[in-house]
């Protein structure tokens, strides 16, 4: 009777084995997982990384701002240099003008009558080889 008894237990005895074993698995298993609890200090650095990267951004921003301030500068002078480039070539045109006013034969009999100076009626020639005029 009591080697019945024994074999009663006997499974039972291995199956808490069993469980236990699988308990020390999964523990085994659980404890692997690591603390996932925060602390100050890494609090402290995430929010300093945080700032960083506001840092950062905003620093970029600022660069981008200035390059686009100055790209538009440089655009403003390219435009009044257009302008002022506009203005001398009105100016060389209507300089241009006046000479070719002044430099018309009217406008040259004119300006001689006036210094006093006399048309020509007739037409001399000299000749290089005799020296008499014909």
């Amino acid at each position: 009777m009591a080697i019945q008894h024994i074999e009663q237990f006997a499974p039972e005895h291995s199956q808490r084995s069993r469980v236990r074993e699988f308990a020390d698995q999964t523990l085994a298993v659980l404890k692997l997982v690591p603390d996932l609890t925060v602390d100050n200090s890494q609090a402290v650095s995430n929010r300093a990384f945080i700032g960083f990267l506001i840092g950062v951004f905003t620093a970029g921003l600022l660069l981008l701002l200035s390059v686009n301030t100055a790209l538009t500068s440089g655009a403003f002078t390219l435009e009044n240099m257009k302008q002022h480039l506009a203005k001398v070539n009105d100016q060389r045109d209507a300089m241009l003008n006046q000479v070719a006013t002044f430099a018309s034969p009217d406008t040259l009999a004119k300006t001689a009558t006036k210094l006093g100076m006399q048309p020509q009626v007739t037409i001399n020639f000299l000749d290089i080889n005799g020296g008499t005029n014909k």
